[in-house]
Order: structure tokens, then C-alpha cells, then sequence
């Protein structure tokens, strides 16, 4: 079996539930007394926040070229970082050191493609619903991006880093994001991406429910840590 990195802490709530998965899917791939070769690097939350205030995110750069070259020295053969928002410095961590990194978009997307997905509502961060480099990337891949209108964008994104990423997960929150999936669903959206990984753990869903009108019970809510970690798991039982 293959050794996984892990950069996480970002934040550890949805870290935790990454390590508890990988292990899950290794079981169940495996067999019941085997379990996922994972080096687990978590990142001070305070100090990636800190980091973000960089406007040309060098220390950002810095901060996850340090964690990999951990990861590195500790005989990891691949890493991922558990986030959607920050995921996109693993290509520059890769071609700096060489360890190979697991994208989530590259699970994200494949999923989505199994689907027959073309219109992706995307929920998330304030950055990965505004920032252009996520629409760009959601886009080369053959999407079309919707993203909430408000007031839905800025109460779910508030939510997330007011609550989830402190480990608050409360019903009227959950209501709220069942609010935005139904707009995004009515904006036509194919799939509505929990597009930060501490969503998932608040939207338990994985289809929207079948109380909603027959069009709507059929969209999926596609988890990010669901595909990452099955992508994940087959890569460290090749």
C-alpha cells in the first residue's frame, strides 16, 4: 500500500473526517484488519489566515511548500491538501519538489463528467465562489459555474467560516444551505459541489431530498471529500 500526505487543519474538523473516510474506503477495499498508511501534516489555522492576508499569497506559497517538503522527508509516495479553496497549490508544490499530488479537482471533475453533468452549482467559501482562477478551472474543464445570488451567496459563505470551519454545525444553518441548493436547483443547475469540504459535513444529503419537486429529488449533491478519498483510496491500492 501506498503512503498518503495529508495537508490539512484547513480546517481540522474536515481533516478528521478525510482520515476517518480513507480509512473506511481501505477497509472496505482491503479487507476488516486493514486500515490507510496516512502522514497527517495540520496546519495552525491562525496562521493560514494570516497568510491570506498576503495579497500576492507568498507566504500562502511558502507555508504549503514547507508542509510538503514534510511530507516529503517523511517517505509520503503522494499528498493531497483537504481543501477545495487551497487545492490549487498542489500543482505548484508538485512541480517544485516532485511528490506527486492527488488533485481534488481532478476527482471532482471526473465525477461530475460520470454524471453527465454540464451546469455545476457550486457552493463554498466567499473566495472559491468569486475568485476567477475556480470559475477558470470548473470552465476549462467543461462546466458552466452557477453560484448563488444573495442573499444565499453571502449567508452560506458567512456560514462557513463563522461556523463550520469552527466546527458549528447547527439546523438552521443546514436550512440555509437546503434554501441555496433549492435556488441553485430552480437556476438549473445539473449538480450542486458542497464546494468546500467542511460542507459536507452539514448537508448530510447526497441527492436532493425527495420532498422537493420531482425534478429537483434528482440532482445530486456531490461531497468532496467523498470523491476525493475514493480517488484516493484506488491510487494507494494500485
Amino acid at each position: 500500500m501506498k503512503t498518503l500526505g495529508i495537508i490539512g487543519g484547513v480546517s481540522w474538523h474536515s481533516s478528521a473526517e478525510y482520515y476517518r473516510q480513507l480509512n473506511l474506503s481501505i477497509t472496505r477495499l482491503r479487507g476488516q484488519r486493514h486500515s490507510a498508511r496516512v502522514v497527517l501534516s495540520s496546519l495552525n489555522f491562525a496562521d493560514l489566515l494570516s497568510w491570506q492576508r498576503d495579497p500576492n499569497t507568498h507566504q500562502l506559497q511558502r507555508g504549503f511548500l514547507a508542509e510538503g517538503e514534510k511530507l516529503q522527508a517523511a517517505g509520503c509516495d503522494a499528498f493531497i491538501i483537504a481543501s477545495h479553496t487551497l487545492s490549487w497549490l498542489g500543482e505548484s508544490i508538485e512541480s517544485k519538489i516532485g511528490l506527486k499530488h492527488i488533485s481534488l479537482y481532478d476527482a471532482l471533475f471526473a465525477k461530475l463528467h460520470s454524471l453527465g453533468v454540464r451546469r455545476v452549482g457550486l457552493t463554498g467559501t466567499r473566495d472559491t465562489l468569486s475568485a476567477p482562477r475556480y470559475r477558470d478551472s470548473y470552465e476549462r474543464a467543461g462546466f458552466e459555474v452557477i453560484i448563488p445570488d444573495e442573499p444565499h451567496f453571502t449567508r452560506t459563505a458567512t456560514i462557513v467560516y463563522k461556523e463550520l470551519v469552527n466546527g458549528i454545525f447547527q439546523e438552521k444553518s443546514k436550512e440555509e444551505f437546503d434554501q441555496c441548493i433549492a435556488h441553485l436547483v430552480a437556476k438549473k443547475a445539473d449538480a450542486v459541489v458542497l464546494g468546500c469540504t467542511e460542507i459536507g459535513l452539514l448537508v448530510r444529503e447526497r441527492e436532493w431530498p425527495s420532498s422537493a419537486s420531482a425534478d429537483a429529488a434528482r440532482v445530486p449533491l456531490v461531497d468532496l471529500i467523498d470523491t476525493h478519498v475514493s480517488a484516493c483510496a484506488a491510487w494507494m491500492l494500485q
